[in-house]
């Protein structure tokens, strides 16, 4: 009985502890993308925060209009010259993203 215990409590930890690292890895992820696109476009520091949370709230979402909605509420962030950049670059730099992504987004 007392196995048992030590057991159940041995893998509910361990399940949460991969939830952890599953989150770090997504925060981390959301972050350098945030970063290559600030340096990229010459983003704020607010537009850079925004980012960083549209692309966590894609890494986290499993749904296959997210990659549509994140680029959209990014591109929402944009002046006009930041815009001109963006389109420059859009392609390669979502490309990145889905390779970055600790699960994948077809």
């Amino acid at each position: 009985m007392k196995t048992n215990k030590i057991f159940i409590t041995v893998i509910i930890t361990l399940f949460f502890f991969s939830i952890n690292s599953f989150s770090q890895n997504n925060n981390k992820a959301a972050a350098n993308m945030a970063v290559k696109l600030q340096q990229k476009v010459l983003l704020t520091n607010e537009q850079t925060v925004k980012v960083r949370n549209i692309l966590d709230n894609y890494f986290q979402s499993g749904d296959k209009t997210a990659l549509e909605t994140a680029q959209k509420n990014i591109e929402s962030l944009l002046d006009k010259r930041q815009k001109a950049k963006y389109d420059i670059i859009k392609t390669d730099w979502w490309n990145s993203i889905r390779k970055e992504s600790p699960q994948t987004h077809n």
